[in-house]
């Protein structure tokens, strides 16, 4: 009996019986919580345009008349179990339920700051402001010639410095060095395709170098490079107009962040909040911080 199906459904209505009979009326009927007028459901032409036009975006077609009235059962359907839901409490204590409400408040505050359309003097102002976030790359183009470390071991570096001179006195470099599975000459490159090839050190390492001439090594995650740069472009803040639609995301959402902390703000200073601890627990944190505070 207990795998029975029809045992589980009439223990689940016994349990609503009950909790009904302990909390008091449903909404639906007269003296539940909003009332006797809850027991009205009105459904406008505006919600039945609305029903249309959702099933119109998902099936790709207009409903049937028959169809509409299976879309007012289910919204009425929906309405009536949503009542009778807040009427028995099934709202309270969902962990769900109040971060989908959190969200939708949060919406409304988001809707209501998407009208601000930002000037050019605020977008060139927070340009300006997170200006890191924006910054174009410095570019290079460069020869190098790999020295494997791996395969060469403790004289990796000593064979490098004896290569680097070779270079620097005219040895051709395709001469010279250890063979790499990957091209000997990199075309004007931005810095963060070179670190994303190379690593972190190399690309750090290449700022630092002389252009014009062969030097190093660095140290990739291949080995030790050799390095001449033939030719380098600075980084540079870039014009408004170059990155205005990716200033302009970045401002709307800055902008809907504040509104939002703001609201909230407002909002806070309605309620007065008591955070209740169990007092071993609150005599143990004063001690620490009793002790916290001896120490500095």
């Amino acid at each position: 009996m207990i795998r029975e199906p029809l045992v589980h459904f009439l223990l689940i209505g016994a349990g609503l019986f009950l909790l009904f009979g302990l909390k008091g009326n449903p909404a639906s009927l007269s003296g539940g919580q909003s009332g006797p007028l809850t027991a009205r459901i009105v459904i406008t032409q505006g919600d039945i345009d609305q029903m249309i036009a959702l099933f119109g975006k998902t099936w790709q077609r207009q409903p049937t008349e028959e169809e509409i009235k299976g879309l007012v059962n289910e919204f009425v359907r929906d309405e009536i179990y949503y009542r009778e839901a807040i009427a028995i409490g099934l709202d309270k204590d969902d962990a769900v339920l109040r971060r989908r409400l959190r969200q939708k408040m949060e919406f409304i505050f988001e809707d209501i700051s998407s009208g601000a359309e930002p000037t050019d003097k605020d977008l060139d102002a927070f340009l300006k402001k997170y200006s890191e976030k924006y910054l174009i790359d410095p570019q290079m183009s460069f020869r190098h010639v790999y020295v494997n470390a791996d395969r060469r071991g403790k004289s990796a570096e000593a064979d490098a410095r004896q290569i680097l001179a070779q270079l620097n006195e005219g040895t051709d470099p395709d001469s010279v060095g250890d063979p790499l599975l990957m091209e000997s000459e990199i075309r004007l490159a931005p810095l963060w395709d070179i670190r994303k090839q190379f690593g972190d050190q190399f690309s750090r390492g290449l700022l630092m170098l002389r252009q014009g001439r062969w030097e190093g090594p660095l140290r990739s995650g291949f080995g030790l490079h050799l390095v001449f740069i033939k030719k380098r472009v600075g980084g540079r803040l870039p014009e408004l107009n170059e990155v205005r639609e990716m200033v302009k995301r970045d401002w709307m959402f800055e902008r809907q962040k504040e509104l939002k902390d703001a609201a909230y703000a407002k909002i806070r200073e309605r309620y007065t909040v008591v955070v209740e601890r169990n007092k071993a627990e609150a005599a143990s944190a004063s001690a620490a911080a009793g002790t916290k505070a001896a120490t500095r």
